[in-house]
């Protein structure tokens, strides 16, 4: 953005300065009326003049401020963008992964919202973040085999959170994605969000999954970690 510079109306002042100082050389001689009727109209300019430059020096000012406001929105010559204050909260990614992706698979889009209202009753001191991911245990319902990973995922998001929905909690995302290296190998996510509880706010689990010799899928291993309201322990495993 250009920003206007209007000095140069200031230099006009100096003529008419020169002009409105002008007078009889013999102040004994009779003022010509001509001429004292001359002087009395260049100081009448000379006024305007000033009341032009007061309103561009000002109007300079106001573009100087807009011009400060523009470069603070615009990301700097390193490529840093200025602070979002919609940003995701510490502990949580700067931007939502790719959908289709091992990144996209497991990344809650809730942790991107930030809700003003629970931020502002949040104590001083609180910091939401992400515990580290520890082993979870399959529940024997979920043991079997099944057409396809997604019905894999949906019988584990069955049995561990369709009980708590409505209730104690307020929503889950299933997912699916097999390995684009090995189409015998896929993986799941259970995304649990909204806990009615003010340490646990949302819990994720993965697990891994296998194609069996009769096209069947199986689950394997599984690990969880939980999204903290308030903060992660020092050691990484629990909220606080």
């Amino acid at each position: 953005m250009s920003l206007r510079r209007n000095a140069p109306a200031a230099l006009l002042l100096a003529p008419l300065l020169a002009l409105a100082a002008c007078g009889d050389a013999d102040p004994d001689e009779t003022p010509d009326p001509q001429a004292q009727e001359r002087v009395e109209e260049l100081e009448a300019e000379l006024d305007g003049m000033r009341e032009q430059v007061t309103a561009l020096e000002q109007e300079n000012a106001a573009l100087e401020d807009e011009l400060a406001a523009l470069q603070e929105a615009t990301p700097d010559e390193d490529g840093d963008e200025p602070a979002d204050p919609q940003a995701a909260p510490d502990g949580a990614p700067d931007e939502v992964a790719d959908l289709w992706s091992a990144e996209g698979l497991i990344d809650p889009l809730r942790i991107h919202l930030r809700h003003p209202e629970l931020e502002a009753e949040r104590p001083d001191g609180w910091e939401p973040g992400m515990t580290e991911w520890a082993p979870f245990e399959v529940p024997e319902a979920v043991q079997g085999s099944y057409d396809t990973p997604g019905e894999v995922v949906a019988a584990l998001a069955a049995a561990v959170d369709a009980p708590l929905i409505g209730r104690d909690q307020w929503e889950t995302t299933i997912r699916a994605l097999v390995d684009e290296d090995d189409p015998d190998l896929a993986y799941g996510a259970v995304l649990g969000w909204g806990f009615l509880d003010d340490a646990t706010v949302g819990r994720d689990i993965r697990i891994t999954l296998t194609r069996t010799d009769d096209d069947q899928w199986e689950p394997g291993g599984a690990e969880q970690r939980q999204h903290c309201m308030r903060g992660v322990t020092d050691d990484g495993v629990a909220c606080v």
